[in-house]
């Protein structure tokens, strides 16, 4: 009798699946291969391990009966690979996507430090929208993405990464820093806004309407650092995320205006497909981009 740990994770794909079509998708094998897989595990046992049907397959008494001793094997062997690769040096090629914000402001100073460590590792790093990192992580053009709303792919998994605060803010010369700060006095401002229709910018007019404030007056600009530049003159406000005006607000460039009923914050979250379990490089990455 020879069984393979190759032939334990067919019998655990099928069983997952009920289909031997599907779990061939899962798999990326052949419907064929998976087939003969089966096959020839059932005649190292000399018994069937599925009911058959016109619906798929169900797993029957014998198959119950070796599921633990699959899951406990299949469980071993990768304990085993980890024991063995952690002596060695990390090394590859990691892909990783992330919203605007995220990217800019966190991803883009740990990646030096993250390279710095690994030498051997080379980090390519996408900037956009979440939307657009979530396909691309389903699609499998990123290894790993981080965005800000949970994925809607059914085949991508999802971590708590990061919380961050949304911020009513100005420049520090505005004449609204001295003053009371109620909705009636918001409405009457300028708002400099994000002109790309993003999830941010629906989520942020939505948020402002929650707290009664009404844009009356609008300039829209295409980047971050612009919204920043403009409202640093002293005029026009902006809700802007505390990760990208946390420094200036320290400097004194930038002030945050107070709202009684204005606490938001912001989610993100990071996302890999869900088919297999994270290679040792990126979840070591995963791990090293965790807030400290």
């Amino acid at each position: 009798m020879r069984i393979t740990l190759k032939q334990l994770a067919i019998f655990k794909a099928i069983h997952h699946c009920g289909q031997i079509s599907r779990a061939a998708k899962e798999l990326h094998m052949s419907v064929p291969a998976v087939s003969m897989a089966l096959r020839d595990l059932e005649d190292s046992l000399g018994s069937r391990l599925f009911e058959r049907s016109s619906t798929g397959l169900t797993i029957n008494d014998n198959g119950a009966v070796i599921l633990p001793y699959a899951n406990e094997m299949l469980s071993k062997g990768k304990e085993l690979e980890h024991v063995f690769a952690q002596g060695a040096a990390i090394r590859g090629t990691i892909k990783v996507g992330c919203s605007k914000t995220a990217g800019n402001y966190v991803l883009s100073r740990k990646i030096p430090l993250f390279k710095q460590q690994h030498p051997s590792v080379d980090v390519k790093l996408v900037i956009n929208n979440s939307l657009t990192i979530e396909q691309m992580v389903a699609e499998k053009e990123l290894d790993l993405g981080f965005v800000d709303a949970k994925p809607v792919h059914k085949n991508l998994s999802h971590e708590a990464w990061l919380k961050d605060r949304l911020c009513i803010v100005t420049g520090a010369n505005n004449p609204l820093v001295s003053e009371l700060i109620t909705s009636e006095l918001l409405s009457q401002q300028l708002w400099v806004m994000d002109e790309t229709i993003s999830v941010s910018r629906l989520r942020n007019t939505q948020l402002l309407k929650s707290a009664n404030i009404t844009i009356n007056q609008e300039l829209s600009m295409n980047t971050m650092g612009a919204i920043k530049r403009a409202i640093g003159t002293g005029v026009g406000v902006s809700v802007l995320p505390l990760l990208a005006v946390e420094e200036e607000i320290i400097r004194g460039d930038l002030v945050e205006l107070p709202l009684n009923c204005w606490d938001y914050s912001r989610h993100y979250w990071s996302i890999y497909r869900s088919e297999a379990p994270l290679d040792r490089l990126t979840r070591e990455f995963l791990d090293f981009s965790l807030p400290k």
